[in-house]
């Protein structure tokens, strides 16, 4: 369900002064390919009338391929006959333009070297297929490129909200209006949809391939945990209330997920069920937004409704402190030495703030560039490096922002147009080298 659409892209090698022939309707060819087309012309000259030869096509699966440090990607090539059939006992080659940035095995199984372009020449006899290659540099995105997609569904793309990014780039995106799930294999061809029910707002990954996705059931009451490679439910539990926040362990044991009505339920990933819960006690509060320390020993929780937040220490299975920092907190993020947090404050135009945790003092508060009181700053996240944290800002009248702040400086260095009007959560992936950030307004941002 989440291979890429192939994409049929074949050229002719040439013999003597036979013209090498490009199938029309091909998109996008590669600059090696166009190159060797126009070379071909050249050699044989170009006032010839010779017809197109039948000799058919390589299809490759999937037909571009963005990866990340640590990542390998299968290709699948079938050679077709003119007619469109399957060539039997067909031989395929695999060859990297660039075998220090990215290597192919003959059987067409690419690994990430290094960042930076190639591309991989699919080739059988005289037929000649390229897939452009790109390696992310890891620890944080450039922002040098930045693309979007429509999500399907209706035209708001039934709501995206909570986002995720497993090892392999497969992106999931919750459709809160909708109660569905989107999938895709980044690059993004097309996204599969999972009926899921409710509003779903949070996603996280549990480990070994699995995911949670929250609030979800026609009662909005339950959690679900899917097979991110199948999409395949595995289970569905009851709670006894909505939690639209999540996020797992680094052990990968314990999800916590935090409730309407001002607990956090600890969730056991081996057996799929509640272990128990964490009550804030703060009175009309509802954990909105969760974030681990690096060591993964704290807890912070956020509540809009409360003005507050909660530090859980997790030895102890409660609250050590807990931050009147007043407005509207929503997204949170630790830095790496564990010594700041940072806040999403979406009350008014919102700001961004940054404490100071062994000080409890407020160090900075950056105007977060919305443009009016229906804005403000939601979804917040480190980058995995710790070197910037990313924040999705609803304007008010306009497009969305991304605003990207510098940690060491506490500056916001870069701003990026959203694709939509309403930034929700983000996720990193591929070691950091890529951002998505996912827009209500029915879009999805991916920024390399």
């Amino acid at each position: 369900m989440f291979d890429l659409r192939p994409t049929i892209h074949t050229f002719l090698r040439p013999s003597g002064c036979t013209r090498a022939v490009v199938p029309s309707g091909v998109p996008g060819r590669s600059r090696l390919a166009t190159a060797a087309f126009a070379t071909f012309l050249t050699a044989c000259g170009s006032d010839e009338s010779t017809a197109p030869s039948p000799a058919g096509s390589i299809v490759v699966t999937p037909a571009a391929l963005v990866m990340g440090l640590g990542t390998s990607r299968q290709l699948s090539a079938s050679v077709l006959d003119g007619a469109g059939e399957n060539v039997p006992g067909a031989v395929v080659s695999f060859t990297s333009s660039d075998t220090g940035r990215v290597s192919v095995s003959a059987q067409g199984l690419v690994s990430y070297l290094e960042a930076g372009e190639a591309e991989i020449t699919v080739s059988s006899d005289d037929l000649l297929a390229v897939v452009p290659y790109r390696g992310l540099r890891a620890g944080h995105p450039l922002g040098t490129a930045m693309t979007a997609t429509r999500l399907p569904g209706d035209l708001d793309g039934d709501g995206p909200f909570g986002t995720a990014i497993d090892g392999d780039g497969r992106i999931l995106i919750s459709q809160t209006h909708g109660g569905r799930l989107a999938s895709t294999l980044y690059p993004d061809t097309g996204f599969a949809t999972l009926e899921l029910e409710g509003t779903p707002a949070s996603i996280t990954l549990l480990g070994e391939g699995t995911a949670l996705i929250t609030p979800t059931g026609p009662e909005n009451d339950r959690v679900t945990v899917i097979e991110v490679s199948s999409e395949r439910v595995l289970a569905q539990v009851p709670l006894d209330v909505p939690a639209y926040s999540a996020v797992t362990s680094p052990d990968s044991e314990t999800a916590y997920l935090g409730t309407n009505d001002g607990r956090v339920l600890e969730f056991d990933v081996a057996s799929s069920t509640v272990a128990g819960f964490i009550d804030l006690g703060v009175p009309k509060s509802r954990a909105n937004h969760l974030a681990l320390n690096p060591a993964g020993t704290l807890l912070y929780v956020s509540s809009f409704t409360s003005g507050t937040v909660s530090e859980i220490d997790l030895a102890t299975r409660s609250v050590a402190r807990t931050f009147v920092v007043g407005g509207e907190p929503q997204g949170l993020a630790v830095s790496h030495d564990g010594a700041e947090l940072y806040v999403a404050d979406e009350s008014g135009p919102g700001d961004i703030d940054i404490y100071d945790l062994t000080g409890n003092a407020l160090v900075a508060s950056l105007p977060s560039g919305a443009t009016s009181s229906g804005g403000g700053p939601f979804g917040l996240a480190m980058s995995p490096d710790g070197a910037k944290v990313y924040v999705g800002v609803i304007t008010g009248d306009g497009p969305g922002l991304i605003q990207v702040i510098d940690v060491a400086t506490h500056r916001i260095e870069r701003t990026i147009t959203s694709c939509g009007g309403i930034p929700r959560r983000i996720a990193f992936g591929y070691s950091g080298g890529l951002a998505v950030i996912a827009d209500e307004t029915g879009c999805a941002n991916f920024v390399e």
